[in-house]
C-alpha cells in the first residue's frame, strides 16, 4: 500500500500539473466565416460583424477554449475593458458552454465609432445606453457612455481579430481570423445652435425677403409683444409715417393694428401736452386781452404782431413781461390819441 501512495507521488513529481491540464490544442478548432460592413467610414460610423459557422467544440476537455471578439477603437484613448487582452476591448461571443447547448447561431455584433456627432446617451432601466455600446444578437455586452460623444476616432486602419482563448488564462491564445476597418476623415462638428432673438427677421423684413405679416407672424412667434414690434419698425424706419405711405407689400394695412396701441398713446400723450399749454396763467389771459384791445383801436401800430403771431407758453415769465409791456404801450397811444382829439375840439371852438 505504501508503495503504491510513493509511487503515485514520484509520477505527479516527474509530470507537471500544468502538462496535464494543456490538453487543448487552440490553432486545430477551426476558423468561422467573419463578414464586415462598411468596411470604411469616418466616426459615427456603424459597424456591423457578422460571425457564422462555428465549430463545434463541445468534445474539448478542461481548460475550455471560448472564441472572443477583440475591438480596438478605444485603444487610442487609452480606456479598455479591465481584461488580458493586450491593451484592446475583447468580449466572448462563443464558449464551451454555447457548444454544449447547441447554439451555433450566427453572431451579430454592432457598433458606431466614437464621434462627438453622435446623440447623446439616454437612460434605460437603471444604465446609460448609447449607440457605440457593442451589441451581441441584440444584448449588450459593454458600454461606452462616457466616450460615445465626447471623443473622436482617429482616422486610420484598425484590425478587429477573432482569437481563441483558454477560459483560465487568456493569454493562451490563438488568432483565428483578422478583419480590417479604415476610419477616414469625418466632417467637423456643427456649431451650436444660435437661439433667435428676432434679430434675424428685423434683417429679413429689412431687406424685403420676408413680407410685413410673415415679420410680425414670425415677432409673435418669439413672443415679442406689440409695443416691442413698433419700436423694431420704428428702429429700421418702416412705420407708415417713416414710409410716407403703404410699401409694395401693403406694409402700412398689415402692420396698422399692430403700432394701433402705440400710436394710441403717443396721440394721448399729445393731447395731454396740448392741453396743458392752452391752460395759460392769468397773467396770460390778460396779455391776450390787451392785445386784442390793442388790434382793434389803432391796427397800424401793432402790425409788428401781427406780422409775427406770439403764442404765450406756460411757465414762461420773461415772455409774459414783454407781453405785458407792449400792452401797456399800446393802450397809452390809444389814450393819447383821445387827448389829441379833445384838445383840437376845444381850440377850433
Amino acid at each position: 500500500m505504501r508503495r503504491s501512495i510513493l509511487l503515485g507521488l514520484a509520477i505527479l513529481v516527474v509530470i507537471p500539473l500544468s502538462s496535464a491540464w494543456a490538453t487543448t490544442d487552440l490553432t486545430t478548432l477551426g476558423s468561422p466565416n467573419v463578414t464586415i460592413s462598411p468596411s470604411t467610414g469616418p466616426p459615427a460610423t456603424t459597424i456591423t460583424v457578422t460571425v457564422s459557422h462555428l465549430p463545434d467544440i463541445s468534445k474539448e476537455v478542461y481548460p475550455y477554449p471560448d472564441l472572443y471578439i477583440y475591438l480596438p477603437f478605444s485603444q487610442p484613448f487609452g480606456v479598455t475593458v479591465p481584461s488580458h487582452c493586450g491593451g484592446e476591448d475583447c468580449f466572448p461571443i462563443y464558449t464551451h458552454g454555447d457548444s454544449l447547448n447547441k447554439n451555433f447561431g450566427d453572431r451579430i455584433i454592432t457598433f458606431s465609432l466614437f464621434s462627438t456627432n453622435n446623440p447623446k446617451p439616454i437612460f434605460n432601466n437603471g444604465y446609460e445606453n448609447s449607440v457605440c455600446d457593442v451589441v451581441v444578437n441584440n444584448v449588450i455586452v459593454e458600454r461606452y457612455s462616457t466616450l460615445c460623444n465626447t471623443k473622436e476616432e482617429p482616422t486610420g486602419t484598425y484590425q478587429i481579430k477573432l482569437v481563441w482563448a483558454l477560459e483560465t488564462n487568456l493569454e493562451q491564445s490563438y488568432t483565428t481570423k483578422a478583419i480590417q476597418f479604415t476610419v477616414t476623415p469625418g466632417s467637423p462638428s456643427p456649431p451650436p445652435p444660435v437661439a433667435e432673438n428676432g434679430n434675424t427677421v428685423i434683417k429679413e423684413y429689412q431687406s424685403g425677403t420676408i413680407t410685413g405679416a410673415e415679420f410680425v407672424s414670425k415677432l409673435r412667434a418669439l413672443a415679442w409683444n406689440d409695443e416691442q414690434i413698433r419700436q423694431a419698425l420704428a428702429g429700421i424706419g418702416k412705420l407708415p409715417h417713416q414710409m410716407g405711405g403703404s410699401g409694395p407689400d401693403n406694409t402700412q394695412e398689415i402692420l396698422q393694428q399692430v403700432i394701433g396701441a402705440g400710436q394710441n398713446n403717443i396721440e394721448k400723450t399729445r393731447s395731454g401736452v396740448t392741453e396743458n399749454t392752452t391752460l395759460q396763467s392769468p397773467e396770460s389771459t390778460t396779455v391776450s386781452t390787451h392785445e386784442s384791445t390793442a388790434v382793434q383801436a389803432t391796427p397800424s401800430s401793432i402790425s409788428p404782431l401781427n406780422s409775427t403771431p406770439f403764442t404765450p407758453q406756460q411757465n414762461n415769465s420773461s415772455w409774459n413781461n414783454v407781453g405785458i409791456a407792449v400792452a401797456v404801450g399800446a393802450s397809452a397811444t390809444v389814450a393819447g390819441v383821445v387827448f389829441v382829439a379833445r384838445m383840437t375840439r376845444k381850440s377850433v371852438q
